[in-house]
């Protein structure tokens, strides 16, 4: 068996469950590739190869920087295998490949996260196994090792999985803390939430383990132990996301994005109905029919009873989770909970361990196909629709065979749309235009308009508010639409003609009737000015992606 440094040994049950985590975390992870169909990828990935422009100043703070950089080195490496060092081709020939075949830096990304997801199990096993006894059941890492949220985010280039392999890191350290009262644990702990939180800002609110981790161990710890884990956590943060600090406007402008100004563009939202959402996610967090809820609810009871100390160390960050998301009208998305879960796993985990105590074998194998057998069923699934073939793929035959090119077209989203080339002309209006406004895109649309492959048609993209695309970022979205082809098609067809648009592609995963009030009168129109040429639409279990619909704009 394998050993860690300073740690127990690794039995065969758990190279048995990584191995069955790997192949989960494996099918599937080509999702969509070569086209990109996760809208929050993108925005990772581009400034990730930004940095390779020889400045490490993020353009944007919608994310920390420390997942870019680490991105941005891998992908140094990339290149110097792609080129040979160098010797068969450079820089822009690699702004070229970015461009037009972006498949490898996103599936470089999503193994990547499938790793990180895979390592932070083995942080929840050391909790759970903190000596050399082999053989103990660790219900915390088999739990996340099939929890649906973690499988997803595991096939996503984002930056979700780097931040939950360190929160998963924080928490060995707060444990060993709690227990042992050594002051480099603190020091380790400060350090691991510093990072998780310089990986994603979800994870800021969890740094509250490290004075919890402090205040309830056995024993009473000097208070200046806790400002050094304090300043670990600011030194770590900053030294990882440097610009948050030497960039500060900036970084206040992206997060003034959340002011209650920015939420009113959401219009009407309930914090209880989100707070329902919250707490449904924590209820399902292992597979929305397994049992894991309700023996993390156990494990807390028993521990309020048994050991208040250890209760309160692993269920206060998540009621504090809890409360700050439902302030939050996005905070009902499960991923939002992954810095915290592994202090819920664990409840689970002793709620589990409770009931599986003194009985015979056959209560621990049933437990654990009533607590681990939804979530691998729930990832099996997934992992299945990650492979049908996608109505957006078919579209995008579709449009190949029967449009010419060169053709004028109006597409909604790109994650929403079929995959098409623009043409050469229209790439380099745009790098004009972009590098008149400082936009970092100049050299990307440069560089894809020199290794132009031919072809390709015009595109524009519906022009939509943030209420319409239901975020509350409403100066972002503005930022992102001033760097494409927008038409604002709320007068109807009468916009699509000014452009000289020839077919307009609709999309369920876009502007829709009913779901986009601003443009009832195109959508009105569109079925009287214009032909429905073909329509697509996803079968269960057969075929994937939103419903698309061409239409052919008539004369």
């Amino acid at each position: 068996m394998g050993r860690f440094k300073d740690g127990p040994r690794i039995p065969w049950w758990l190279w048995a469950a990584l191995l069955v985590a790997t192949l989960v975390r494996l099918a599937g992870i080509r999702w969509g590739l070569p086209a990109i169909f996760n809208a929050d990828e993108p925005h990772v990935v581009n400034l990730a190869v930004s940095f390779g422009g020889g400045s490490l100043h993020p353009y944007a703070f919608k994310y920390p920087s420390l997942w870019p950089y680490f991105l941005a080195c891998v992908y140094g490496v990339y290149f110097l295998c792609w080129s040979v060092l160098g010797l068969r081709h450079g820089v822009a020939d690699f702004v070229g490949l970015y461009g037009w075949h972006p498949e490898g830096f996103y599936l470089i990304g999503r193994l990547l996260a499938a790793g990180f997801s895979l390592g932070a199990l083995v942080w929840l096993w050391r909790v759970e196994n903190p000596d050399d006894r082999e053989g103990r059941a660790s219900w915390a890492a088999l739990l996340l090792a099939f929890a649906p949220v973690v499988n997803e985010a595991a096939h996503s280039c984002k930056p979700d999985m780097l931040m939950f392999f360190f929160a998963c890191a924080a928490w060995f350290f707060a444990l060993r803390l709690f227990l042992s009262g050594e002051r480099r644990d603190c020091w380790l702990c400060g350090v691991m939430l510093g990072l998780a939180a310089s990986s994603q800002f979800t994870a800021v609110p969890a740094a509250f383990l490290l004075p919890l981790a402090w205040g309830l161990g056995a024993r009473r710890l000097p208070a200046c132990w806790l400002g050094e884990g304090l300043a670990c956590v600011v030194a770590a943060f900053f030294a990882a996301s440097p610009y948050i600090l030497l960039d500060w406007r900036n970084f206040w402008f992206w997060t003034s994005m959340r002011s209650p100004t920015a939420l009113a563009a959401m219009g009407a939202w309930s914090h209880w109905s989100v707070a329902r959402q919250v707490l449904a996610n924590l209820a399902h967090f292992a597979g929305t029919w397994s049992v894991a809820g309700a023996a993390a609810l156990l494990g807390l009871a028993f521990l309020l009873f048994r050991d208040p100390r250890r209760a309160a160390l692993l269920g206060l960050p998540v009621l504090l989770y809890v409360l700050v998301l439902s302030a939050n009208p996005d905070g009902g998305w499960p991923r939002y909970l992954l810095a915290v879960l592994p202090g819920w796993a664990l409840l689970a985990s002793d709620g589990l361990a409770l009931c599986a105590r003194g009985r015979a074998r056959w209560v621990g194998l049933l437990a654990a196909a009533l607590v681990v057998g939804p979530g691998i069923v729930q990832c099996a699934r997934q992992d299945r629709d990650m492979r049908l073939p996608d109505t957006r793929q078919l579209a995008r035959s579709w449009v190949l065979e029967h449009v010419p090119q060169g053709a004028t077209l109006i597409l909604d989203e790109p994650d929403a749309s079929p995959d098409l080339a623009m043409v050469r002309e229209e790439l380099e209006e745009l790098a004009q235009r972009t590098h008149a406004a400082g936009s970092p895109r100049a050299r990307l649309f440069g560089g894809m308009a020199r290794s132009h492959p031919g072809g390709g048609y015009r595109i524009y993209r519906i022009l939509r508010s943030a209420r319409d695309l239901g975020t509350y970022h409403p100066k972002q979205v503005e930022l992102s639409q001033a760097d494409a082809p927008m038409v604002d098609l709320r007068p109807g067809i009468s916009a699509a003609r000014a452009v000289k648009a020839g077919w307009i592609v609709t999309s369920s995963f876009g502007a829709a009737p009913g779901h986009s009030p601003e443009l009832a009168a195109f959508f009105r129109e569109l079925p009287v000015q214009a032909r429905l040429e073909a329509a697509f639409a996803p079968v269960p279990a057969e075929l994937a992606g939103p419903s698309l619909r061409i239409y052919r704009l008539e004369p």
